[in-house]
């Protein structure tokens, strides 16, 4: 063998001494995958207690130091191999401690990237949010703008859907389709108003042809009239000396009162007719009188002078010789600021007085040309205002004097549209105390002459007819006489029924209801009454009649009664409406025997009562209700045919309890047997 081949085999040798080593160590590299990220395995470990771990080392390594100082006071050559020791176990523990920093700083970047996604989520929710509530409020305007949008048909005042159908014809109406589509009823209703519209219009210029007909014949006829007053003065001279015979000497009633010259013509005219009444009856009895202040007077007619004098006045102040009194019925727009309910300062007092006594002022409004009345005092006053209410009360003594004359509206047509459409007033602007109240009977007194605003009544005018001042005169008597009868009456109620004891004597004695109460009411309490509308329908009762509430008792029985006294009593009778609380609360609706003592007082009773109590009506028909109530209760049905309410004992005498299917009660009294029967 040579050399080299002695030196190849000494070299595999070795290398194979050397890898049979390697084998016997292994090296922990040659297990680990070179491409293997110490970093990720490291975030994968468990961090759980590495607080305690780290805690635990630095305990070691504190042990470690304290041995290593207790070795370096003992020998040298111990030392040297105990610190090295430690050393090494110290440069460890100091490996381990930077390996749990690196697992902090892992975990600490892990959650803050961890809480960064979850904002960024938040964040993109908060904005998708934003977007969704910018999109709703958009989309809710866009829904409000659609809501508050007016199409110009709404604007149109369309006639309801019962009087389309009712009028309009089937070929627009078209009831089968508009009656499911609202939106064909819409247009149906809009076209059917256009085709009223224009008809309307149509008849509107007829009519304006019409009215500028009458505007040349009315001319024509004032020119015609203007040549009439010459003659009317040539048969006034001719016809003075049987002036005196005709009930109008207007001569001697110009001398009789030196201030009647300064009248306006309306108050003028009243004045004489008033003076001539005046002669026919008893001096004593009516009493005349002119006041006011004639230097006004004289500055408001030359005020008047200079006012234009457009059209519109009435036809009784064409004359020249009354032009002095004559007041401009229209008024300058820059005039609009003066009081549309102005005065004129001279005024007529009218006294009437026999057992009373009540004085009435007479007074022309310049602007609205009408005549009104007021109260200014009753005599005698009433004693007790806490019974008897609005029944002398100055402001509503005269209302109704005449059916349907309220006062309460201009009879004037003209002044109407003056006061409401220019000067706003949508109530009644007069009153007894500021202005009075503008009667119809006050202006035919006048000789004013309107038109009635009622189609019925279009033909109908006011005259001046001598006789109307009596029969003025005489139902003014005869609503103060009625109103202090029934004063006395009223207050007559604060103790007991005062009937006459002639009326008294025609019942039994033994009355048992009693009236425990008597107050004034209001309207307003009268429309809660069931039967209310009808009542009114046929003209029972009305707005203007005096409302009183009484009350009348029995053991636990009581009787509610509203007493409505029209304005014209006695002529109209007074009406009682019922509500019993007895057993609960009846109504006459809901009470057949309630409804029947209801007809027996405002019915029965009035019809058959005699003649020479009818000045005390009231009373006797409030006692008769107290003597029925008595009847109402004793014979009311309590479960058993012998018996009626044991709370109430039965000391009327009847005939029968009750009679037929309706179970009606014996009202009728046979006072000279002292039973009640039926009617």
């Amino acid at each position: 063998m040579n050399k080299k081949t002695k030196m190849e085999t000494s070299t595999r040798e070795k290398k194979t001494k050397r890898l049979k080593t390697v084998h016997a160590k292994p090296n922990i590299l040659s297990i680990v995958s070179v491409n293997v990220d110490c970093f990720r395995l490291e975030e994968k470990e468990n961090v759980e207690g590495c607080y305690e771990k780290f805690i635990a080392a630095s305990d070691k390594i504190r042990t470690h130091l304290l041995a290593m100082l207790h070795a370096k006071r003992g020998k040298e050559k111990e030392n040297k191999l105990v610190c090295l020791q430690h050393r090494t176990h110290i440069c460890m523990l100091f490996v381990a401690l930077k390996k749990l920093n690196r697992l902090d700083k892992h975990q600490w970047k892990k959650s803050r990237d961890a809480v960064n996604e979850i904002k960024q989520k938040v964040d993109a929710l908060h904005l998708h949010y934003q977007n969704l509530l910018y999109e709703a409020t958009h989309l809710q305007k866009e829904v409000t703008k659609c809501l508050e949008f007016r199409s110009k048909d709404e604007e149109i005042e369309l006639v309801t859907i019962e009087e389309f159908y009712r009028d309009a014809p089937e070929s627009i109406s078209k009831p089968e389709i508009t009656k499911v589509d609202k939106h064909e009823q819409t247009l149906a209703r809009l076209f059917w108003e256009s085709e009223q519209r224009k008809r309307f219009a149509k008849l509107l210029k007829e009519q304006g042809v019409t009215k500028e007909e009458y505007i040349l014949k009315c001319k024509k006829l004032k020119e015609s009239m203007a040549g009439i007053l010459p003659i009317i003065k040539n048969i006034y001279e001719a016809t003075r000396p049987f002036q005196k015979l005709m009930g109008l000497p207007f001569q001697a009633r110009q001398s009789k009162h030196k201030l009647a010259k300064h009248l306006p013509r309306p108050l003028y005219i009243f004045y004489v007719q008033a003076c001539a009444f005046q002669e026919h009856c008893d001096e004593n009895s009516m009493l005349i009188t002119i006041e006011g202040n004639v230097d006004e007077t004289k500055t408001l007619l030359s005020e008047s002078s200079e006012m234009s004098t457009d059209s519109g006045e009435s036809d009784q102040e064409e004359s020249a010789e009354v032009n002095s009194h004559r007041h401009s019925g229209s008024v300058k727009k820059e005039e609009t600021s003066k009081d549309v309910l102005m005065k004129h300062p001279m005024s007529i007092f009218v006294t009437l007085e026999k057992e009373t006594k009540i004085v009435l002022e007479f007074r022309y409004l310049v602007f609205l040309h009408v005549v009104t009345v007021s109260v200014k005092s009753l005599t005698p006053e009433p004693m007790s205002t806490e019974l008897v209410g609005d029944l002398l009360r100055h402001d509503t003594f005269l209302n109704c004097l005449f059916p349907g004359d309220t006062g309460r509206d201009s009879p004037n047509l003209s002044s109407v549209h003056l006061l409401k459409g220019k000067f706003g007033y949508d109530g009644s602007p007069f009153s007894n105390d500021t202005t009075g109240l503008p009667f119809v009977w006050a202006q035919k007194l006048a000789g004013l002459q309107f038109m009635s605003p009622y189609p019925k009544e279009s033909d109908i005018v006011y005259r001046i007819i001598p006789p109307f001042m009596e029969k003025s005169i005489n139902a003014i008597w005869t609503r103060l006489q009625s109103r202090h009868q029934l004063h006395n009456q009223i207050t007559s109620l604060e103790s007991r029924i005062s009937v006459p004891p002639q009326f008294a004597s025609l019942y039994p004695l033994n009355i048992q209801s009693q009236l425990k109460n008597w107050s004034p009411a209001h309207w307003k309490d009268a429309l809660n009454y069931a039967n209310i509308e009808e009542l009114q329908a046929v003209n029972l009762v009305s707005q203007d009649s005096l409302v009183y509430k009484a009350e009348i008792q029995r053991g636990s029985a009581n009787l509610s009664v509203l007493v409505v006294i029209p304005p014209e009593y006695p002529n109209k009778t007074p009406v009682f409406l019922l509500h019993l609380y007895w057993n609960g609360s009846h109504s006459t609706v809901s009470n057949f025997a309630l409804k029947e003592l209801e007809e027996e007082v405002n019915v029965h009773f009035i019809e058959n009562l005699p003649s020479e109590f009818k000045n005390n009506l009231l009373v006797c028909q409030m006692y008769h209700l107290v003597v029925c109530f008595d009847v109402f209760l004793e014979t009311e049905y309590s479960g058993d045919s012998f018996e009626g309410p044991h709370e109430f004992v039965r000391e009327k005498v009847v005939v029968r309890y009750s009679r037929g299917c309706s179970r009606s009660r014996p009202y009728k009294c046979v006072s000279s047997q002292g039973i009640f029967t039926y009617r």
